[in-house]
């Protein structure tokens, strides 16, 4: 992060018409819900907007989506977006398609597979500073592991705190796409089924 500041990575930029737009969202059940807005071309991953909230259904954030024209974009989701809610028999996947979101899934991987997808492509990310400084990468700033006192080193994983649902949506967000902008779920417009539950999930 320090070396995009460097390079003048993290500026205002404008938005443009002829990119891959998408999202992508940390989930949160009881606690907050964290969604990162990009373009991308050419290899460019360009941050466009962030958002968190708490304690929000699923409405709010659609509202959120329809009030900024984020809506038509494609909507990359951690795995768990196909757990049923016992109250409603539906998944958040169900309901967010059902209100004519396109969703994709992204590839099921660990934390440290994410970080690694993470580290690779924010040498080809800029960030739009007037939407993403203030909470967004102050999320990715302060994304660290818990230090154990008594071992005196650092836990394998990481610290969840504030940062936490930010740092794990851009991390959502890096292993859902590729760098040469295409997803890695080729038939975005497809219903998940079998074979795709196997191969990712």
């Amino acid at each position: 992060l320090k070396e995009l500041t460097d390079k003048n990575r993290i500026r205002e930029i404008v938005p443009e018409a002829a990119t891959q737009k998408v999202t992508a969202w940390d989930l949160g059940m009881s606690d907050s819900t964290a969604i990162w807005v990009a373009e991308i071309i050419s290899g460019e991953v360009r941050v466009m907007d962030f958002y968190e909230a708490s304690g929000e259904s699923l409405d709010h954030y659609i509202k959120w989506l329809d009030e900024k024209g984020y809506r038509d974009y494609t909507h990359i989701m951690p795995h768990d977006v196909n757990v049923r809610e016992l109250q409603t028999g539906k998944s958040r996947y169900q309901f967010l398609t059902e209100a004519g979101l396109d969703i994709e899934v992204a590839p099921k991987s660990s934390v440290e597979d994410g970080i690694q997808a993470v580290r690779a492509t924010l040498p080809s990310t800029w960030f739009r500073k007037t939407n993403t400084v203030n909470k967004g990468l102050e999320c990715l700033r302060n994304y660290r592991r818990e230090f154990n006192e008594k071992l005196n080193n650092f836990k394998t994983t990481p610290l969840h705190d504030w940062s936490s649902h930010g740092a794990d949506a851009f991390r959502y967000l890096c292993i859902g796409i590729d760098r040469s902008g295409n997803s890695h779920h080729t038939d975005w417009n497809k219903p998940i089924d079998d074979t795709y539950k196997q191969q990712y999930m």
